[in-house]
Formats: structure tokens, C-alpha cells, sequence
């Protein structure tokens, strides 16, 4: 099996070896590689693949179109777990046709609130009061542009470095708190038409927006570039005030700044209201009802006993328990007929979710996870919903309204071999180049100038063509789905 997010683990830990002796069936999983994306393209481009992938929802179609994944259906008798557990999503994944080609990972309503504005607590405290730090009212942005200047000029350095105001990484998805103060989704939707996010009134205001925050030195020049080991460095370095991605995305660096500048250098979710957008109107936290991963037998599979025998015990609650609390008697027990984490285990998880998950191998690896509770009523993934920390319950206090389900968005874009899909590949091209370009613009003028360039280049290539066959595939699925 080739799974996306196995990084430098293999199939070995206890976790691994209690799911092979369940199933009955040796999993192997591919060497890991430093380039995950590359290599998913590297098995489309060379069919070296194996017997099962789980690769990013984005990119499961052109292994569809390809004709390189088994069809489900005809074996769904086989999968009662599957057919139990997944329901009503079962419809949403299958073709036009009928055909069942990939099941989803993480499907499921979410209620867990992550994306946000992550400001440094100890640091706002000391410009707004611990007060208004502790408020759950958003920040305007007229306020947080303020902030980000204040914070600038009372604290113009750190350990002899340049302070950042406002700090991304490009390794983290900073788009998405970054577009949800503004209220923007995947597209733009204007009369039931799906059109290029670049094409939304809203888009100028928020490259204006950044536009002015580079220009004024509150956005780190360095944003473009940044990746996830030099952005740490700057976390640590105490030189970060408020950075934009989920905030779990910093669990693996608010020990170290905490240990090292105090209990109060947390990163805690803030709201920030694009102009004119009111609290209810922001988009920061859509989640996909399908989830992010999709996991999918190949045609070089050649035991097709054996991969039924692992799909519907891991997407069993038994099995899903096992990935998500451990073995039962030594990671977690019934107390008062309630199941119950062991306590050590779960304050690891609370402190450094990804030391716990490599000292115990619970949550290492997550095949076809469902969202919310169990039959017993306790919540699947243990390390991050049965006692949520409180960066989550920030999130989702202050982030109620924002929740929306991007599944409908979810691979729309033109058939690969298509003109329109070449199309659409060259207007993201376009698009990538053209992005830091307009938020590094030397003045507002240039940046509008470079921002109307962008958008005729885009229509010059086709943009048009690519955006009808978006919408008609968008029209097809509101029709599958029942939705019209």
C-alpha cells in the first residue's frame, strides 16, 4: 500500500501488527519518499503502483479517468462493514454510472472548528488587555491591520532579528483563513455559475489587503518561501505574532516557543472580518463531508481476498477503534461502562500529539476514518475529540458560523486529454505565477495593474471555456446528489 501521509513510518509498530493479525493479512507499505505529491505523479506517469493507494481527494480522478482503479460495487456484499458505516456517503462517491472506485478517509460531518488567524496570546495580551484577548468578538480588519503595526513598533526586533507581525508558510494552508475573512469558497458563484475565485469582487479587496501589509513591512517578505522548518525557526525565535493556517498546524512548534518564552506564547484562533464582511458571512472553516483522502484498490491488484478482508475490518468501528484509542486492556478500558483512555496516554496526546502518536502507534495510521461518535457514543479519534484542547475550543467557539461543506466543490475541474483541461492547467499556471507577484506589487496601482494583466492572460488562454465545463460538472453533481 502507498499512503500519502505515512511519512518516515512503516507497517511495524504494535498498532500495525494487532490489524495484521485481526485481518490475517501482511500489509506492506512503500518506502516513504521527502516528495509525496511527486511521487503520486510519478505512479500515474510510470502505472508503478501498488495493490491499494491513499492519495489527496484532488488527485484520486486522474487515477479514475485513467482506468487504473478496481470497481467496488460488484463486492459490496463482501463489505457490510463498509456499507454500514459509510451510508448515505456511498452515493456521493460512486460515478454517474454507478461505479464505486475509491473509498473516502475522514468522511463525515466535522464539528471541529480549525482554521483561523493564530495570534501569540502572551503578545496580544499586552496590546489589548487580557480582556479583549480573552473576547471572543472578532477583530475588524481595520483593528488587526492596527495590531500588526503596533506590535511592529513595540517589539522591532527579536534575539537580534527582524520581528514579524504577520508570518506564512508555504507548507501550510494559509489560503483558507486568508479567503475566509472575506467569505470567498473554492469558486466564485454568481447565478448558479461557477466561475475562477480570481473573478470574485472580493479577491481585489484581499490582495489589496495584502498588498498593503507587505508594503508596509507587517507581512514577512519571506512569505513565498518560507517552508515548514525555517517557519518553526521563526516561531521559536519569538519573532512571529500572528500567522494564518489550522491550529493544529502548530502543535508541533507551541512546546518549544511555550518552554522557551513562557506558558502564555500560545497560539490561539482569532476571527478577522474582511472589510464590509459581517461575523456570519466569513467562510474559514469548510470541511469536506467526503473528507481530504481517498483510499482505492488498483488494477495490479492481485489478492483481492485479502484487500476485502483489511477495507472492512478497518472500516469497522472495531477496527477504527483500534487505529484511533489502541489495543483495549492496555491503551484504553471500560470504567463505569464507559470507554476510557489511559491517562497517561491521553495527556501525551493533549501535551505533543505527534510524540504520542510515535510512542504508541494510536492514531499513526487513519484508513477510512469516520467523523463523530461511535455507537457507544465516543468519539472515534480519541487523541483529538475526547478531550480537545484549548485551542479547539476556541476555534469552535469563535468560528460557529463558518462551518460549510466543500465536498461540492470537490474535482470539478475539466477531464484530463481535454482541451478544457489543458486549458484550466495553463490559467493555474498563470494564476501561481501571478499571485505573490500582485501581493508584492510596489504600490496599490501596480498590483491592480498586474491583477487586470492576470485576469486578461486567463481569458486570452481560455478561462471561459474551462469555467462552463466546471459549472456543467457542478449542475451534473447537484443532480446526483439530490440537491436541486
Amino acid at each position: 500500500m502507498f499512503d500519502v501521509n505515512s511519512g518516515e513510518y512503516q507497517f511495524d509498530d504494535r498498532i500495525a501488527r494487532e490489524i495484521m493479525k485481526q485481518t490475517g493479512v501482511k500489509i506492506n507499505i512503500m518506502d516513504p519518499t521527502d516528495d509525496v505529491t511527486e511521487k503520486v505523479s510519478l505512479m500515474l506517469a510510470y502505472q508503478d503502483y501498488p495493490d491499494m493507494i491513499l492519495i489527496n481527494m484532488d488527485n484520486i480522478q486522474k487515477y479514475v479517468e485513467a482506468g487504473y482503479l478496481v470497481d467496488l460495487e460488484p463486492y459490496m456484499e463482501r463489505l457490510p462493514n463498509v456499507e454500514r458505516m459509510y451510508g448515505d456517503v456511498l452515493n456521493r462517491l460512486r460515478t454517474e454510472d454507478g461505479k464505486l472506485y475509491y473509498l473516502s478517509n475522514w468522511y463525515g460531518v466535522d464539528e471541529d472548528s480549525s482554521s483561523a488567524f493564530q495570534i501569540r496570546y502572551d503578545y496580544l495580551c499586552e496590546l489589548v488587555g487580557k480582556e479583549r484577548a480573552d473576547s471572543n468578538e472578532p477583530f475588524t480588519q481595520d483593528e488587526f491591520l492596527d495590531l500588526l503595526r503596533r506590535f511592529q513598533k513595540k517589539y522591532p526586533e527579536s534575539e537580534g532579528k527582524t520581528s514579524l507581525p504577520l508570518a506564512l508558510c508555504t507548507s501550510l494552508n494559509y489560503n483558507t483563513p486568508l479567503r475566509g475573512m472575506y467569505g470567498m469558497k473554492n469558486y466564485y458563484e454568481n447565478n448558479g455559475k461557477l466561475y475562477h475565485l480570481t473573478r470574485d469582487p472580493k479577491y481585489r479587496e484581499l490582495i489589496l489587503f495584502l498588498n498593503q501589509l507587505y508594503r508596509e513591512g507587517l507581512l514577512d517578505k519571506e512569505w513565498i518561501v518560507t517552508q515548514r522548518t525555517l517557519f518553526s525557526k521563526k516561531l521559536t525565535e519569538g519573532r512571529v505574532f500572528a500567522t494564518a493556517c489550522a491550529y493544529w498546524d502548530l502543535d508541533k512548534d507551541r512546546n518549544q516557543v511555550k518552554e522557551k518564552w513562557g506558558e502564555n506564547a500560545d497560539y490561539y484562533p482569532y476571527k478577522v472580518l474582511g472589510k464590509g464582511i459581517s461575523a456570519d458571512e466569513t467562510t474559514y472553516n469548510g470541511r469536506s463531508t467526503l473528507g481530504w483522502d481517498a483510499i482505492a484498490v488498483t488494477d495490479h491488484c492481485k489478492n483481492m481476498d485479502a484487500v476485502l478482508k483489511v477495507i472492512d475490518f478497518l472500516a469497522s468501528e472495531e477496527g477504527q477503534y483500534l487505529m484511533l484509542w489502541g489495543i483495549e486492556g492496555e491503551d484504553w478500558n471500560y470504567v463505569d461502562g464507559k470507554r476510557t483512555p489511559d491517562a497517561a496516554i491521553l495527556a501525551e496526546a493533549l501535551s505533543d500529539i505527534n510524540q504520542a502518536k510515535k510512542n504508541t502507534g494510536i492514531r499513526r495510521w487513519s484508513w477510512f476514518i469516520k467523523n463523530g461518535l461511535g455507537s457507544d457514543g465516543s468519539p472515534y479519534d480519541m487523541m483529538t475529540k475526547y478531550e480537545i484542547s484549548k485551542e479547539a475550543k476556541l476555534g469552535n467557539e469563535r468560528f460557529r458560523t463558518d462551518r460549510w461543506d466543500t465536498s461540492f466543490y470537490t474535482n470539478l475541474d475539466p477531464a484530463s486529454g481535454t482541451e478544457e483541461a489543458l486549458i484550466w492547467k495553463n490559467v493555474q499556471e498563470i494564476y501561481q505565477k501571478a499571485y505573490p507577484r500582485l501581493i508584492d506589487a510596489s504600490s496599490e496601482e501596480e498590483c491592480l495593474r498586474l491583477y487586470d494583466k492576470m485576469i486578461a492572460d486567463m481569458e486570452v488562454e481560455g478561462l471561459s471555456k474551462a469555467e462552463k465545463v466546471i459549472t456543467e460538472n457542478y449542475k451534473k453533481r447537484i443532480r446526483l446528489w439530490g440537491e436541486e
